[in-house]
């Protein structure tokens, strides 16, 4: 029977929005997955009556907004998205800092009556699958049922059937039905123009039979994309993009080398340009975050190399990648996992890319030291070679005075005048007696 058939299967245990959003009660915590359940927070905020309610989101979308804007209800997110950060910020939504692989034993911890997350179309076997993100959805629903909370599944036709961790019928209380043209929010980032460059560099730190790790952005994955030369790679990622996919694909990354997972090509999120790749391919496995971002595990990966982007770097080798201007921009997602994962082994390294400049080249991605107001994502501890398209610093090995030299000589030339006199005025050069 296809998939399509699932209301008529399941018959009375498909339930509206608004039926969903009525079995929450005034103190009830509200337990949220990956990706946003819009409709149900929709219906959640069209109910006037509600009071005390702690909804605690994955990412704050315009579901989130709608809810947070209720005098009853209270948001808390792990991740501040465009559309929810002006809330974040003026304090109406609240961020809970956390790296993704930690987000699993919160939300087990946690104790919400009501859980929803998003699936795709129940199967007729039984299999109710996590459509394009999988994230600690799985976490979510075995905490509530261990504790016998409700636990609400929001299908949404065009979620993707990727192989993988999955769900069962009977791990739900209920499916909510949204409109057949409905989508879960998707984000889509625009290719850097220096992406080929970058790209050379890292054909430099990245060889034949390498498992391969690429953060969103507009950097890591689509630079990654063009390594075609390359062979043998492998994929154990967090968010597989369309650049990661067109190497799989194209047979560059068949993970023949891999030393766990071998020959697939692994991840807890589907971006939406790797989802025509992912659907149905016997060689893609999504997983929940205990299995994908434990850094023990991805530590297992031989020669793992793991590209991540931020919003800022300063001379010591720190990274920023959450604020901007003193607010909350976005949030560690597994980026932190990842870079853990690179200390646990011997042949890894961990990899930022960054463009040299932002704000249409008015400001410099490199600054002197970390700046008030701003949190420290990566410690220095944690990058071992740093690219922007001026070139490649390593700071691996590295003493603090080679560190800021190399990142100088990364930065626009623009900026390098002032970041050579910063550094001196910090004593990262040496202090005179």
């Amino acid at each position: 029977m296809p998939a399509m058939g699932w209301r008529e299967r399941l018959g009375d245990r498909v339930i509206s929005a608004e039926q969903a959003a009525a079995l929450v009660r005034d103190g009830d915590g509200v337990m949220l997955g990956l990706p946003e359940p819009v409709a149900f927070l929709a219906a959640l905020a069209g109910r006037p009556d509600l009071r005390d309610v702690a909804v605690y989101s994955a990412v704050a979308n315009v579901g989130a907004v709608a809810a947070a804007n209720h005098p009853g209800i209270r948001v808390t997110t792990m991740f501040s998205s465009a559309v929810g950060r002006p809330l974040v910020n003026a304090g109406t939504i609240e961020f809970l800092p956390l790296t993704f692989h930690a987000g699993a034993a919160f939300v087990e911890r946690y104790a919400a009556r009501v859980s929803v997350v998003v699936v795709a179309p129940p199967l007729a076997d039984g299999t109710v699958r996590p459509g394009a993100a999988m994230g600690y959805d799985d976490a979510i629903v075995a905490g509530a049922r261990r504790r016998g909370d409700l636990v609400l599944g929001l299908v949404i036709e065009s979620q993707p059937q990727i192989p993988g961790d999955a769900f069962r019928i009977e791990d739900f209380d209920a499916f909510i039905a949204v409109p057949p043209d409905e989508v879960a929010p998707a984000v889509l980032r625009d290719a850097s123009e220096h992406a080929p460059a970058f790209a050379g560099y890292l054909s430099e730190l990245i060889p034949n039979g390498a498992t391969v790790q690429a953060g969103i952005g507009g950097v890591p994955d689509p630079a990654m994309g063009l390594l075609l030369d390359k062979r043998d790679l492998g994929i154990h990622t967090e968010v597989l993009g369309a650049g990661l996919a067109g190497l799989a694909a194209a047979g560059v990354a068949n993970g023949s080398r891999k030393s766990i997972h071998k020959g697939l090509t692994v991840c807890t999120i589907c971006g939406p340009g790797a989802v025509p790749f992912a659907a149905e391919n016997p060689g893609v496995r999504i997983l929940g975050a205990r299995g994908c971002l434990d850094p023990r595990i991805i530590a297992q990966n031989s020669c793992l190399r793991c590209v991540n982007s931020a919003l800022e770097v300063d001379l010591g080798g720190q990274v920023n990648a959450e604020m901007m201007g003193g607010a909350q921009y976005a949030g560690v997602g597994g980026q932190l996992d990842f870079f853990r994962a690179c200390r646990l082994a011997d042949d890894a390294l961990s990899i930022l890319a960054i463009e040299s400049t932002a704000a249409k080249g008015t400001v410099s991605r490199i600054v002197p030291w970390m700046r008030e107001g701003h949190v420290v994502t990566s410690s220095r501890y944690d990058v071992d070679v740093v690219i922007t398209e001026h070139g490649m610093a390593w700071l691996r090995d590295q003493s603090t005075r080679r560190r800021a030299e190399g990142l100088i000589g990364i930065a626009h030339p623009d900026f390098r005048g002032w970041l050579t006199e910063e550094a001196g005025r910090l004593g990262l050069f040496g202090r005179e007696s």
